[in-house]
């Protein structure tokens, strides 16, 4: 279970990575990865700059799978970077965290998985097939953000669920894309939901929205 050391010629035919400082999490993920037949090579490191360099190099890296203990604290920031530099991949963060605005953020910036290190294994493995397959997994915990809201009465003024979701990515700093990213939902329905959201609160804008969280709890 040695880290495995990034070449020239692997890094031009790799299309996964895993990158975490925990030897036994770089084989679990990999093996699922070789196992599932999600990628036919994987390449394990410890850390960022070798991530970095990996990606610069190998155009055909479609995943990757990222502990935040690799990440110094610059989560959302890095993961913003990737999925400007690189659109097309697909990106998995794991961690310990179980606060739902870090995870969202995450995912808001850019990533299209969150799994604690602490899930089973078979848990784990549905996360990373249903990223591959071009989906975003989240744990329980934070709950099904792309589920329809459902069809029930509420008062006048009173935020649904969805725009409560919207609310809590838009408070982060997530912008209309990153909410979108996030929600699995269209651009144009997020802004959508943005005006009655507005609406709700009795704001005109973002700015608007924010101030009115913070006189108000939601």
């Amino acid at each position: 279970m040695n880290e495995q050391i990034i070449r020239n010629d692997e890094l031009d035919r790799s299309n996964a990575i895993v990158a975490s400082n925990a030897e036994i999490l770089r084989y679990a993920i990999s093996s699922i990865l070789s196992q599932q037949h999600l990628a036919d090579t994987v390449l394990t490191t410890s850390n960022w700059s070798s991530v970095q360099a990996h990606l610069v190099r190998a155009h055909c890296t479609k995943l990757a799978v990222i502990n935040t203990d690799v990440l110094n604290g610059q989560g959302h920031g890095m993961m913003r970077r990737l999925r400007l530099s690189y659109p097309h991949l697909r990106i998995i963060v794991v961690g310990q965290t179980r606060e739902r605005m870090k995870i969202l953020s995450l995912i808001s910036a850019g990533a299209h998985a969150y799994i604690l290190e602490s899930m089973p294994m078979d848990e784990i493995a549905k996360a990373v097939r249903m990223v591959a397959a071009g989906h975003i997994y989240l744990p329980d915990m934070v709950g099904d953000l792309s589920a329809p809201e459902p069809d029930s009465v509420r008062a006048e003024g009173a935020l649904t669920r969805r725009q409560q979701q919207v609310l809590q990515l838009l408070v982060g700093g997530a912008s209309n894309k990153e909410i979108a990213h996030a929600l699995n939902l269209a651009e144009g329905t997020i802004k959508v939901h943005l005006s009655g959201l507005f609406k709700a609160l009795g704001v005109h804008n973002r700015t608007g929205a924010v101030a009115s969280v913070h006189a108000q709890a939601y």
